[in-house]
């Protein structure tokens, strides 16, 4: 199935590429979310026409991205208290919604789904590493600490 791009997609292409992929693929992932349109002649013609409309929408996403990571940057790190035991265990863990919520507290947007965790929830006191991919291409590491109560 041929599909035009209204997205960079990883490992796929960039806005206005025609690709094929699977239909699977395309009817359940990249239409729905706004990804890609099904390349027939009307849309390749509607495309063509609002294709620098759409070059200037996702530079300004980009942009917002790039500003909320120099200021993810400017921040460095995130405190969070939490219960914990005598050898550094906490009582629970610390999760993406934690995380999500201390970041939005210091007044940064952020989505659920922008946050990395490369080893899981976070079940020890001390610091930790996250990433945070903010955009296709602004991917930062930012400092989670977890100090016990």
């Amino acid at each position: 199935m041929q599909v035009i791009l209204l997205d960079k997609v990883t490992n796929l292409g960039n806005l206005g590429d025609v690709v094929n992929v699977k239909s699977g693929y395309a009817r359940n992932y990249l239409i729905p979310y706004k990804k890609a349109v099904l390349a027939t002649k009307k849309n390749i013609n509607f495309f063509e026409s609002q294709q620098n409309k759409l070059k200037t929408e996702l530079t300004n996403i980009l942009t917002l991205a790039k500003n909320r990571a120099s200021i993810l940057n400017q921040i460095g790190s995130i405190k969070i208290y939490a219960k914990a035991g005598n050898e550094g265990k906490l009582f629970g863990s610390i999760g993406i919604r934690d995380i999500v919520k201390s970041i939005t507290d210091i007044g940064v947007e952020i989505k659920k789904n922008e946050i990395k965790l490369p080893n899981g929830i976070l079940r020890t006191i001390g610091n930790h590493e996250i990433g945070l991919q903010l955009h296709n291409d602004v991917f930062i590491k930012f400092i989670v600490i977890i100090i016990a109560e």
